[in-house]
């Protein structure tokens, strides 16, 4: 005869396996790092408060915290001050993801500050009617492009974390760190001009871009895989990355194709 498994013991089961199999929710929520209209260290608590996350992600690294992972200095920052607030009152464990010695490590390179020196002679070179009308006309766009992402800063949370604005981010970003290197590599006096970091080493404008071309991606990337790690480390629990918004799009192209094999589920903060 048949054996049959009670309905009872059947719906127990379910439910432990259902609680085991809990995925990791990830909110990637971005930010703008200082306060303005409509976006300020409340507006973040607000937001924090709303979410309840087990684990934060702050977008600086280690060398930020204490061993025990408080902060070892607060700043005038939206992200610092809410986190700070946050930790305060409730129960939440916070880490670092970014890339280790970002900026010490764009000095060393020298991308920084060669990156916006030669932003600075690109766009004097363009107002100087330097430019074909080609890469006028590339230029231009960038602008244009940059000044529609940075006026979602002002219009709230919502407006700089949703497809669209990641969509007008993914498409500045491109044009800045592809596009206008074109254009510079297409002009003489950006391989001529120098940017002296010391008596013995020196490095061109172009040189400097096209290494912190390369930075961003590097960047991107390896947020991405300390993310990855915390996903793991916290599974079933509830994670909120703080990102300034530039970032969300690049994050969540990573991300994204590893939500199952990884047992994670990308989430918007209005999900809550």
């Amino acid at each position: 005869m048949k054996r049959t498994i009670p309905l009872l013991v059947t719906g127990l089961f379910l439910i432990i396996l259902g609680c085991t199999t809990k995925k990791t929710e990830l909110v990637l929520l971005g930010t703008v790092h200082q306060p303005i209209s409509n976006f300020n260290s409340d507006s973040l608590y607000n937001i924090l408060v709303k979410i309840n996350p087990d684990l934060i992600l702050f977008e600086v690294d280690s060398s930020f915290f204490t061993p025990q992972f408080t902060f070892k200095k607060t700043w005038d920052s939206n992200e610092n001050i809410a986190t700070v607030r946050y930790m305060d009152e409730f129960d939440v464990d916070v880490r670092p993801y970014e890339f280790t010695g970002r900026n010490d490590h764009r000095k060393k390179i020298g991308s920084r500050p060669t990156d916006d020196l030669a932003l600075n002679l690109l766009d004097s070179v363009y107002r100087n009617n330097g430019l074909d009308s080609v890469d006028e006309k590339t230029y231009e766009t960038f602008l244009k492009v940059n000044d529609t992402l940075n006026s979602f800063a002002f219009l709230g949370a919502r407006a700089f974390n949703n497809p669209r604005t990641d969509k007008v981010a993914q498409t500045r970003q491109r044009y800045q760190y592809q596009d206008l290197l074109q254009v510079m590599e297409r002009y003489p006096i950006f391989s001529n001009t120098y940017f002296i970091k010391n008596k013995n080493d020196s490095i061109s404008y172009l040189e400097g871009y096209k290494r912190a071309s390369k930075f961003w991606d590097l960047r991107n990337t390896t947020m991405a895989k300390h993310i990855l790690h915390f996903a793991k480390a916290y599974r079933g629990k509830r994670i909120v990355v703080l990102n300034g918004y530039f970032h969300r799009y690049y994050l969540t192209a990573l991300l994204e194709p590893k939500q199952q094999e990884n047992g994670f589920i990308i989430k918007n903060f209005e999900d809550y």
